[in-house]
């Protein structure tokens, strides 16, 4: 079992969870119905790799189901995502997906979506808001405890930089708080010292190149490890090392298996990365989303508890991927 858990989360059973590996659900496809149903998909962004291919998974299902995709891409603007949900719901949508550019912004999406009666279930970052439908996602906790335990396994004495992801992403703070119940230990014996702690904005590798630079020129090169939120926080920060002379001799972990990602680690420059199962984890909110919208029973392996709500959910397991395997 991982030592963290999303907050709130209360597991249904580990056999429930592994009736939703890939391999079985490739073997449990389902007759498309014969009436088109009408499914909103909001996405934050498509900049990073990972979002394309939850995308393309989640619309290659959906039309296996009969369903037809309504996309609206926000681009990292608020205002813009709200005004996009709107128009799926004027659109006639029987569900919304949503993936938030910022979760607190967004309850106002859910109270769109409710005012409509349509279910809304939030892809992998949550909004804590009892009126959502549903949510699937990988564990947030468990991604940032595999990031720090990685590292501090690897160096469990020296200076540490955290690069975190987006401050209006919730999981950020939750990866945070999980590398922080590994780190803080380590910290209070004096074994090892945060020379730098800081947010990137919408994980924007450019600025997480700016905030190692900094790390590096503040303690003179000296860092044993740098705990980079995800590939794309990595990637900058692995740039910013390279300039310096340092990848390669400092510990980088990172988030979502990028392609880019799988070759650092091949060359040594990044330790390690998390992969999420993203086509297993869109399959599954296609059919949840299908589902919902035809109003027919959906599957849980959790529930996550808002404001005493009990909301069903499926959490899938991330894997830990290192160079020896």
């Amino acid at each position: 079992m991982l030592p963290f858990r999303l907050p709130g989360l209360r597991p249904v059973s580990m056999a429930a969870a592994l009736l939703f590996s890939f391999s079985a659900l490739q073997a449990q496809n389902k007759q498309a119905s014969s009436a088109t149903v009408k499914i909103g998909f909001l996405m934050d962004s498509l900049k990073v790799e990972r979002w394309q291919t939850d995308l393309d998974q989640f619309q290659k299902r959906a039309a296996e189901l009969g369903a037809e995709v309504l996309v609206e891409t926000a681009e990292g603007d608020d205002e813009l995502q709200f005004e996009q949900a709107h128009k799926l719901l004027a659109a006639g949508v029987k569900a919304l997906v949503l993936v938030p550019h910022d979760a607190d912004k967004a309850v106002r999406i859910v109270g769109a979506a409710k005012a409509r009666q349509v279910p809304l279930i939030c892809y992998e970052r949550l909004v804590r808001n009892p009126d959502i439908t549903f949510f699937i996602g990988v564990d947030a906790s468990s991604v940032g405890y595999e990031q720090a335990h990685s590292l501090s396994e690897r160096a469990p004495k020296g200076n540490y930089v955290l690069i975190g992801g987006s401050p209006s992403d919730s999981n950020a703070a939750i990866l945070h708080d999980a590398q922080m119940r590994v780190l803080q230990p380590l910290v209070d014996r004096g074994d090892i010292k945060i020379v730098s702690d800081t947010w990137t904005k919408d994980w924007d590798p450019s600025e997480a190149y700016a905030h190692m630079s900094a790390a590096i020129r503040s303690s003179k090169g000296d860092i044993a490890a740098v705990v980079a939120a995800n590939d794309g926080t990595a990637g900058g920060a692995i740039q910013a090392l390279e300039d310096h002379q340092l990848a390669g001799k400092v510990l980088v972990s990172g988030q979502d298996a990028d392609l880019a990602a799988i070759i650092r680690i091949l060359d040594g420059t990044q330790t390690m990365t998390v992969y999420k199962p993203l086509g297993s984890q869109a399959y599954l909110a296609a059919e949840a989303a299908v589902a919902w919208a035809k109003g027919e029973a959906v599957k849980s392996t959790a529930v996550i508890s808002i404001e005493n709500k009990s909301i069903p959910a499926v959490l899938l397991r991330p894997v830990v991927v290192t160079k020896d395997n």
